[in-house]
């Protein structure tokens, strides 16, 4: 019953988030972990007429490391680019390359039998992108964002002059991306402008459910210290074996998903409705200008957050409609 269902919402996302039309040439990008979902993606894509070409590789250490010289080739010639993939290739030059040659990408990171099949999969993804639409004017005509949450969070930083972008499970043409599950609004901060206190407190990119809450210190746009049980002493490890690119506060989102569960996995859990995730590192893939070997994602839960003098989030309810 479960194949059934992994075949039958495949083809829905082909259908429906892709548009995937016949004659087209589709690379799918999977991994070892996830090889069986890339396996019923090519079948269906194979049905419907079109062209697959499925990369296994091996799983990386991390989100945003760039995949193997042969894949980003492979990316960059397809018509529909693919990745159910363990670590998200979202933020990498391949997938960079691959947008601006013309290929509508769906990323599908972390993804597991569960996600595909439960959840915010099974959302109305014509009203999140409403939705998801509303936020993003909302951010692009901004100058200021100030972060609250009863963890401890308290940050501010400007997205003057920054244009957003919505994730909305639907690829709006060549060139374009979308995720699944999705439903976010996300926009690059400026360099150098956040400061405060941002609280990790439920899921973080590399790491899954956190055993503690994460603390980071962020003084002009930079993480300075990271404070916290285990968790806090893995992310640290992270950071360190990247780059000087690594401690930038690279992406403000807000989940836009009702459907969403919390389910220990950022695939999913970020697009949580009324949910905030901040992430450090790579932003030059959404508008800003860090290019890191890393993008890692920390979920802030019960947020409140406002865009200049107006609040967009009290405490985990989104009052943009």
């Amino acid at each position: 019953m479960a194949n059934f269902k992994l075949y039958e919402v495949a083809q829905r996302i082909l259908r429906e988030s892709v548009k995937l039309e016949a004659g087209e040439t589709v690379c799918i990008v999977s991994d070892t972990n996830t090889q069986e979902i890339g396996e019923v993606f090519a079948s269906c894509v194979t049905a419907m007429g079109s062209e697959p070409t499925l990369l296994v590789i091996n799983p990386s250490k991390t989100h945003g490391v760039e995949p193997p010289k042969t894949v980003a080739a492979a990316m960059k010639v397809a018509d529909v680019v693919l990745q159910p993939i363990t670590y998200a290739i979202t933020h990498t030059d391949a997938t960079k390359a691959a947008l601006e040659a013309g290929a509508r990408v769906l990323v599908m990171r972390g993804v597991t039998t569960d996600v595909m099949i439960n959840g915010a999969v099974g959302a109305d993804y014509q009203e999140i992108d409403r939705v998801s639409e509303l936020v993003r004017q909302k951010m692009t005509e901004g100058r200021q964002v100030r972060v609250i949450s009863p963890s401890g969070t308290d940050i501010t930083l400007s997205i003057a002059g920054r244009a957003a972008l919505t994730l909305t499970g639907i690829v709006k043409g060549p060139g374009t991306f979308a995720a699944m599950p999705d439903g976010e609004s996300a926009i690059a901060p400026v360099e150098g402008t956040a400061n405060g206190t941002i609280v990790v407190d439920h899921t973080m990119d590399g790491i899954g459910l956190v055993d503690s809450p994460i603390y980071l210190k962020v003084e002009q746009g930079r993480v300075t210290s990271i404070e916290g049980g285990r968790s806090a002493e893995r992310l640290r490890t992270l950071i360190n074996e990247a780059d000087e690119g690594a401690t930038n506060i690279a992406e403000f989102a807000i989940g836009t998903n009702p459907k969403a569960r919390l389910v220990g996995n950022m695939a999913e859990d970020k697009k949580k409705e009324g949910s905030v995730h901040i992430a450090i590192g790579d932003s030059h893939v959404i508008g800003g200008t860090v290019v890191s070997s890393v993008h890692l994602d920390g979920l802030l839960l019960s947020p409140t957050v406002w865009i200049d003098n107006e609040c967009v989030i009290d405490e985990g309810r989104l009052l943009v409609k």
